[in-house]
């Protein structure tokens, strides 16, 4: 049976060649028709060429059908016994299924009994697939990316407890080499007291015996010295070592309150806040408002990205405490960039917390921030007492 060209199709050169062929295929490709490329030019560029050779019954177009040919000769084998659209989409859809898609869709678009129906419908599914598989790709990227941050913060945390751990350490070697060598002097006394000894022995023979226990008194408590000594540094080696295992377990239980403590300071905001009423004696209605007590930021609409979702009424609260209406958006969680785009046009400045939202939040909120020409604050952390440290930088910022 004659097989379709390639370049008889009229539209179907730019799936046929982003389908069936590779990068790597199409830079090896590319040498052997002798293609005259920019440098370091781009994928897309790659493909646009071989688009373009495609569509031209000439050597290159050839060349590129030949190497498909025998790229997929078992999927055109398999299709070369197939008559109808019935039987050609039955084929397709079982090695579509099958993951060979590439195969199948050259295969089909070789084929000469193909209709125009049949090819477009086979197009569309390839068309769709393609989609989904970008979205699958975006939404990997994105996974990834997260979990690198994580294993970002994982590797500083634990160097950090690297860090200290080898600080105690070089400590406790350092200690423990001092008193090692100090020990050893010790046993050098001791070695040279005890051959002191046995040469006053070998005097005794020449001495009197009561010259010669005079000495021996005197060696007595020279040595008793000496053994107190080496008992008291050995005690002192234990203790040192006990004073180290002691640290390491004070370590533990101060990280330990140290987090209960950051619970405490946390539940201590939320109660200090619930307990706060906002301070604004005119009401936001002033007539002279050089003269007014009321903060600054009366009357300003002030847009927070991020943070805790569960915290968006203390937020609120707080925006009264300065005279402002809060908007809270939860930095793409939930909601989405365009609802963050309308939140923006209402707000007068935006604060953003960067430990409780997405480095796309962020960079999405400076360029809005940005092109807009509205100021924007990154707070160090999403707690309350962080929040209103920047509401009082707006604050001042307005006098």
């Amino acid at each position: 049976m004659l097989k379709r060209n390639m370049w008889d199709h009229a539209d179907y050169h730019c799936p046929i060649i982003g389908t069936c062929l590779t990068t790597t295929e199409l830079r090896k490709l590319a040498a052997r028709v002798q293609l005259i490329l920019p440098q370091n030019a781009s994928d897309y560029e790659l493909h646009g060429s071989f688009v373009t050779l495609a569509k031209r019954p000439e050597r290159p177009a050839k060349i590129v059908q030949k190497y498909l040919d025998r790229k997929f000769s078992r999927q055109m084998k398999r299709f070369s016994k197939a008559v109808g659209d019935e039987q050609l989409w039955t084929l397709w859809a079982e090695m579509a299924d099958a993951g060979d898609i590439p195969g199948a869709f050259w295969a089909v678009m070789r084929h000469q009994g193909a209709s125009e129906k049949l090819l477009a419908q086979i197009y569309g599914e390839v068309h769709m697939l393609s989609h989904l598989v970008g979205a699958s790709t975006r939404a990997d990227l994105r996974r990834l990316s997260e979990a690198q941050a994580q294993v970002e913060q994982l590797q500083s945390a634990l160097a950090e407890r690297k860090t200290v751990l080898r600080n105690a350490v070089a400590v406790w070697k350092r200690r423990t080499l001092e008193l090692e060598r100090e020990l050893s002097n010790e046993r050098a006394r001791r070695e040279k007291t005890e051959r002191e000894r046995i040469s006053l022995r070998e005097r005794l023979e020449s001495h009197s015996v009561a010259e010669l226990e005079r000495d021996r008194q005197t060696l007595s408590v020279q040595l008793e010295r000496l053994q107190d000594r080496l008992v008291l540094s050995e005690a002192e080696t234990r203790r040192q070592a006990c004073i180290i295992e002691s640290n390491y377990r004070e370590e533990s239980l101060l990280r330990g309150q140290l987090t209960e403590r950051d619970h405490e300071v946390e539940a201590l905001e939320l109660a200090l806040l619930e307990g706060l009423q906002p301070k604004t004696p005119c009401g936001a209605a002033c007539d002279n408002p050089a003269a007014c007590p009321c903060p600054r930021l009366r009357g300003k609409c002030v847009l927070y990205v991020g943070g805790r979702s569960g915290l968006r009424g203390q937020y609120r609260m707080l925006g009264e405490r300065f005279g402002c209406e809060v908007l809270h958006h939860d930095g793409g969680m939930e909601q989405s960039s365009q609802h963050l785009q309308q939140m923006l046009n209402r707000a007068d400045a935006v604060v953003c917390p960067v430990d409780c939202v997405s480095h796309e939040a962020c960079a999405l909120v400076k360029r809005m921030c940005r092109s807009s020409m509205k100021p924007v604050l990154f707070a160090r952390s999403s707690g309350l007492s962080s929040l209103a440290s920047s509401l009082a930088v707006l604050d001042k910022a307005c006098q």
